[in-house]
């Protein structure tokens, strides 16, 4: 092996450590903003694939300055586009949905909030939320991300903060 092709060698396997740390750092993010559009495991794992070999060939040539924020936007752009011409397939998730889910949390009490966020929200509504409280963005990313103004990201933050609130109350009174 000439001196050429094993410094290609060596920034392949730099790439793709930092592919796989990509990966494990922004999975949930992703996975998380495909479900709460189309409401479907599968299809949601299908948009994440998607978009991590759209990352991968993207890599190659391009910098990308805020990875978190190119990831989610993509993924929502690819959900929205799944969701689309799907309209009709999509029937939403059963009950044990949420044990077949490892990209979003282990911890059950997650799974639990995110199930109500599916139940109680519309689509809008749950983007916002899952932006907002799974993956820690601040309202502005937000409302770039969903092409959305800042004021009515926000309004509608607080309508889905009373949503659940009033969901998760009424389930305790039962």
């Amino acid at each position: 092996m000439n001196q050429t092709s094993l410094h290609q060698s060596d920034e392949a396997n730099e790439n793709m450590e930092e592919f796989k740390q990509l990966f494990d750092e922004h999975k949930k993010h992703v996975f998380a903003m495909a479900l709460s559009i189309l409401r479907d495991f599968e299809l949601s794992e299908d948009v994440l694939q998607e978009v991590y070999i759209k990352l991968f060939q993207h890599m190659k040539h391009n910098e990308i300055l805020n990875v978190k924020t190119w990831l989610i936007r993509v993924s929502r752009n690819k959900a929205l586009d799944l969701y689309r011409k799907k309209k009709r397939e999509i029937t939403g998730f059963d009950n044990n949905y949420f044990e077949r889910v490892p990209y979003i949390s282990n911890d059950p009490l997650d799974k639990i909030v995110l199930s109500k966020y599916l139940e109680l929200l519309d689509s809008a509504e749950r983007q916002i939320i899952i932006l907002k409280d799974i993956s820690g963005m601040k309202h502005r990313e937000i409302a770039k991300i969903i092409e959305t103004p800042l004021g009515t990201v926000l309004w509608k933050y607080s309508i889905a903060l009373k949503k659940l609130r009033k969901g998760l109350e009424s389930k305790e009174e039962n």
